[in-house]
């Protein structure tokens, strides 16, 4: 695993270093989980529109969805911070949960972390305004409800603090975005769009809900009452394999492409990760649960593409 941050190589006396900072605040390793979504929604409107698809606005929602989702991560550790569940996790597994410790370790002060992360999210809304005069309303009302969902999964009334942080996450990393991105390169919301976000939504879920295990102490303490907190370590490790079941089922009911179905080799991780989180090896288990989510955005981009 890798060490956690630090003043003496974060030490921000230097432009470039306080760049460096700002970036890894992000948790940019992390942000695939938004990107995959938007690069589905492209490969469907590639082969809904026989590959005649703008590429600047593709780009630029590609740009837009990075810079809003690491504006969440950035608000979610200033959150965190100010409710305490970060500063009390010692059951965290570095990089994985209990924030990305740039409060913890004095990397970055409370203040600075909200000013960054409100920051990236009007960057991220400028954006998506852009693109609203390309799109027209309906684009509106999808970004309006994924920046809502944003901000409050962890601002009061925290979403995540009362059970509905899996559904959110669902929504905001399955549903919204490949809605977003098809209606903005298309112009149409077909069903298909809907499908297709339900299904990665499944698997972004799976993130969270394995992610929230070594976190229940910490967020019970804190009054962060995720699904998991509430269950249990015990009972919350088998239900991973329900996020993956579904996401399944789904897939071999959805009116895609056939192509589409290549992402059911994701079953082959995400079956690991379920065994190892039945065992009791979260450690293992998380890893095993982002490469399934990663395996299934991939095999739908190029099942859709190649389809």
């Amino acid at each position: 695993m890798p060490a956690e941050p630090n003043t003496e190589v974060l030490h921000g006396r230097n432009p470039g270093n306080r760049l460096l900072i700002w970036v890894l605040a992000t948790r940019p390793a992390f942000l695939t989980a938004s990107v995959l979504p938007v690069l589905t929604g492209i490969a469907w409107a590639w082969q809904a529109r026989g590959g005649q698809i703008p590429l600047g606005l593709s780009l630029l929602a590609i740009a837009g969805i990075i810079v809003i989702h690491a504006g969440a991560n950035v608000l979610n550790d200033y959150f965190d911070a100010r409710n305490g569940s970060d500063d009390a996790n010692d059951g965290r597994i570095f990089p994985f949960t209990g924030g990305s410790r740039f409060i913890q370790n004095g990397v970055l002060t409370t203040e600075q972390t909200g000013q960054l992360g409100v920051t990236l999210l009007a960057i991220g809304a400028l954006i998506g305004l852009w693109l609203v005069t390309k799109a027209g309303w309906p684009l509106l009302l999808i970004g309006l409800a994924g920046a809502a969902i944003a901000v409050f999964y962890s601002a009061p009334p925290c979403l995540a603090c009362h059970g509905l942080g899996d559904l959110a996450i669902a929504i905001d990393f399955g549903l919204l975005p490949v809605a977003g991105t098809v209606l903005l390169l298309t112009g149409e919301l077909p069903a298909a769009a809907w499908w297709l976000g339900a299904i990665i939504g499944c698997y972004a879920a799976a993130i969270l809900w394995i992610n929230s295990i070594p976190d229940i102490e910490a967020d019970r303490g804190a009054g962060k009452m995720t699904l998991p907190a509430r269950l249990g370590a015990k009972r919350a490790a088998p239900l991973l394999a329900l996020f993956f079941a579904t996401g399944a089922i789904l897939l071999l009911l959805a009116p895609l492409p056939a192509g589409a179905k290549l992402a059911l080799l994701g079953l082959i991780p995400g079956a690991m990760a379920v065994r190892n989180a039945m065992a009791g090896n979260i450690a293992d288990a998380i890893p095993l649960t982002l490469m399934t989510h990663a395996l299934v955005g991939v095999a739908l981009v190029i099942g859709l593409a190649w389809g």
